[in-house]
């Protein structure tokens, strides 16, 4: 059986059965103990009229412990004891740490209730060391099944063997969530392996040796964004799978990074949808973040950026994927605030914003700031391209692609400005203007200058839509080519003197 078949099973027999680690809360002292709070030391002495202290701690079932007693000064002999609440002994540790230091080692917790940890000497009552000792509880994780959900910041406790080669463990995750999940071998010749997948078995990621654990054989998946908010699941193996031979122990944890720490490189660029507006900081540290959009083409943007606190004075660009900019505004939102408004898309795919500052790395001035981002398909459905007054829009003519079409809603009597520039290549611009039917009702080649198109006084006969069409001399037969930038103005609108 494969095992997202087996997936399949515990999918449809367990799905929504989970398990969390909860944090240890402080409980009042009980009779003759004290309460001791993981990962919090405490030091105390023994002697002949003090051969033992208690101290208690609420456990939660399948979490993974770990206690420590060592020697400060004198010939301290330590001893420990873990019992429940009934006083059973659930382990105990005479030399098991170093030197005569005792020590509990990855002792799993069986139920829920309060646990007593007895920090006392070899012999006890009848024994003759003594000296002062610190004591120490430790979280390790938790010991989980193969059909735990895990949450952010757990450390899962599980073990390969030949007759379990896989184990398998679910994760809820948010759309736009960045994880970060690693297998590290804790004991045996374990080569660990990791897959992170679709609940029916897809595989998204996998990793055998993690880069950032170099040295070592241990699995890691890095930076890994989340498209889909939903449950994903986690393989933990060994390189080979069934076929491999590697046994041994593991901890599994998964983390979120934090989304104060997204954004400070282009591989780090935070997800965004339309309709969203996060918050962020700019200043000498990190002077721009990045974020990514994936968009349709024709869709129509507007970007804002504005400031929450300080003197940030922002600026934003748009990139394509291959991180061109196509278009970026400084102070267009007004109060020094950045706006790139009605922007078409040219093409479908991933898009980047950055959030930065005027002068960039250079600049003097830092903030808080929001980045707003909304989006809508354009009226030409992707099939033309859609233009506002005052838009300017860049495109490529090459002989794969000899024309664009942009589409545009203008007023009777509206006068309008269109304007083709070259902006590299040989490119010999030509415009056309068709009114709503698909009629020509303007042109022009060698308007501007420097062989650039230019209709600049144009008065629009009726209300309704016009298409700009952006193309080169003697269109699909021209042999020149290059990059544009084609610009709409509206210089007076109809019914004005």
């Amino acid at each position: 059986m494969t095992w997202f078949r087996r997936v399949t099973l515990i999918l449809l027999v367990s799905f929504g059965a989970g398990l969390g680690w909860r944090p240890v809360e402080a409980s009042p002292l009980r009779q003759g103990g004290t309460t001791i709070t993981p990962g919090v030391a405490v030091n105390g002495s023994l002697n002949d009229e003090t051969f033992r202290q208690v101290y208690t701690f609420e456990g939660h079932t399948n979490e993974v412990i770990s206690i420590s007693m060592s020697r400060i000064e004198g010939n301290l002999d330590p001893y420990l004891l873990l019992t429940d609440e009934r006083g059973t002994i659930l382990a105990l540790s005479d030399d098991n740490g170093s030197g005569m230091n005792a020590q509990i080692a990855s002792k799993r917790i069986p139920a829920d209730g309060t646990y007593v940890i007895i920090a006392t000497r070899f012999g006890q009552e009848h024994g003759s060391t003594m000296g002062s000792y610190t004591l120490l509880l430790e979280y390790v994780g938790i010991e989980a099944g193969d059909t735990s959900i895990i949450a952010y910041g757990e450390n899962i406790l599980g073990r390969i063997t030949p007759e379990e080669p896989l184990a398998f463990y679910f994760v809820r995750a948010q759309r736009g969530d960045v994880i970060n999940i690693s297998l590290r071998r804790t004991s045996g010749n374990l080569d660990p392996h990791l897959d992170l997948a679709t609940p029916d078995g897809r595989i998204l990621v996998s990793n055998d040796d993690d880069p950032l654990a170099e040295g070592t054989l241990d699995a890691g998946i890095s930076n890994y964004t989340i498209l889909e908010t939903g449950i994903y699941l986690l393989v933990a193996t060994r390189f080979g799978r069934e076929a491999g031979d590697t046994t041994g122990s593991y901890v599994l944890s998964v983390e979120q990074t934090p989304p104060q720490e997204l954004g400070t490189s282009p591989d780090m660029a935070r997800l965004m949808d339309y309709g969203m507006a996060l918050e962020g900081t700019i200043d000498d540290d990190v002077p721009e973040r990045y974020y990514r959009f994936d968009a349709e083409r024709g869709d129509v943007i507007t970007v804002t950026m504005s400031v929450n606190d300080g003197n940030l004075d922002p600026l934003v660009r748009l990139t394509d994927t291959n991180f061109s900019e196509l278009v970026m505004d400084d102070d267009s939102g007004g109060n020094k605030n950045a706006r790139i408004a009605a922007y078409t898309l040219p093409n479908t795919g991933t898009y980047y914003l950055l959030a930065t500052r005027a002068g960039g790395q250079g600049g003097k001035t830092a903030g808080a700031y929001t980045l707003e981002l909304t989006g809508r398909p354009g009226v030409g459905g992707g099939q033309v391209l859609e233009i506002v007054y005052g838009a300017t829009v860049n495109g490529l003519i090459d002989d794969q692609n000899s024309a664009e079409q942009y589409l545009f809603v203008g007023q009777q009597g509206d006068v309008i400005r269109i304007s083709m520039e070259r902006t590299s290549g040989d490119l010999d611009a030509l415009i056309t203007l068709l009114d709503g039917e698909g009629k020509q009702i303007a042109f022009d080649d060698d308007g501007g200058d420097d062989q650039n198109a230019l209709l600049p006084e144009f008065v629009l006969p009726s209300e309704g839509m016009y298409v700009v069409i952006a193309s080169r001399f003697d269109r699909e037969a021209g042999t020149t080519s290059g990059a544009y930038l084609l610009t709409l103005d509206l210089i007076r609108p109809g019914g004005s003197e």
